[in-house]
């Protein structure tokens, strides 16, 4: 078994956030996913470890067009006005990117749906009930203040499992250990974030999770935070680098980023600190943050 690099001790100053580390011997989904049904409408997959499987992180996405502009025009932003819809919608642009790297359904492990009304949970299960035809990836719903269109409805983001057989039309010189996956490799420069990434099953993974502006060293938790939002960001991109910097590792190392935010956030300021890098990523409109004052959180996983 391959000794796991010695980086969990980075972080012992942190005061808030987590972090999670998986070796190439230690793989947390499996190339063949079973499904386990629990009650109450939970859902779990059993999965064994298999060296061979790649995971995918597949960004985001709502009912817009996979790849509209940015920053966002109006007439992006027609959407239909009930959940039903846009639920389709959103999964069209998720099996986009599947179809891309030859995958199905029943390859996706975990699926998130963050929603601006709960009251839609009913009518969201059945549309993917529709699709996943008896599949049920590991699943949560969670209620949300707004989302970066403001049409938009809900946001799906998921990650999946692609066998190693799924790569065998590929060239081997072609493969590294993180490929980005464009479906429309022409709108690529279009995009401020990947549709996906494709991580080979012999990466380390590292899970972040809770950077907010707060000093990642700070034993006191009620230290105030600056009000304007903008500096709130670039705050919490400078403990991005900072950990980044521990690792020894580039923001190209970045697979996907979440931003949790209370104020009107459209993403670009994260498009000019990732210099040009396009990782996969979500942006989530939220009431409040657990560290008080703060304004932006981010999750990260970061290929080490």
């Amino acid at each position: 078994m391959t000794t796991p690099p010695d980086r969990r001790h980075f972080l012992a100053g942190l005061a808030l956030g987590s972090l999670t580390l998986t070796t190439n011997g230690v793989v947390a989904f499996a190339a063949t996913p079973s499904r386990t049904k629990k009650p109450n409408h939970a859902t779990a997959v059993q999965a064994k470890v298999e060296k061979e499987a790649n995971l995918v992180f597949l960004s985001g996405t709502a009912a817009l067009d996979l790849y509209h502009r940015h920053p966002h025009v109006p007439q992006d932003e027609v959407l239909p006005s009930d959940a039903e819809a846009q639920t389709h919608m959103a999964l069209r642009n998720l099996f986009e990117v599947l179809r891309t790297e030859g995958l199905e359904w029943s390859n996706i492990t975990s699926l998130i749906c963050y929603q601006q009304n709960m009251a839609d949970q009913k009518v969201i299960r059945k549309v993917l009930n529709q699709h996943f035809q008896g599949w049920s990836p590991a699943l949560s719903f969670v209620e949300i203040r707004k989302l970066s269109a403001p049409n938009s409805l809900l946001e799906l983001e998921a990650i999946a499992i692609a066998p190693s057989p799924a790569r065998k039309d590929r060239s081997t010189a072609d493969m590294t250990d993180l490929e980005i996956i464009h479906t429309r490799p022409k709108l690529a420069d279009s995009m401020i974030f990947a549709p996906g990434i494709r991580v080979d099953a012999h990466s380390d993974l590292i899970f972040l999770s809770g950077i907010t502006a707060a000093d990642l060293e700070e034993t006191e938790k009620n230290v105030p935070l600056p009000n304007d939002f903008g500096e709130q960001v670039r705050m919490a991109t400078r403990n991005i680098d900072r950990i980044l910097q521990t690792l020894n590792v580039g923001k190209d190392r970045i697979v996907r980023i979440v931003s949790f935010y209370t104020d009107d956030f459209d993403g670009r300021e994260m498009g000019r600190y990732l210099e040009g890098w396009r990782p996969c990523s979500s942006a989530i409109g939220i009431s409040a943050l657990p560290q008080p004052g703060a304004k932006i959180m981010f999750d990260l996983i970061i290929a080490a």
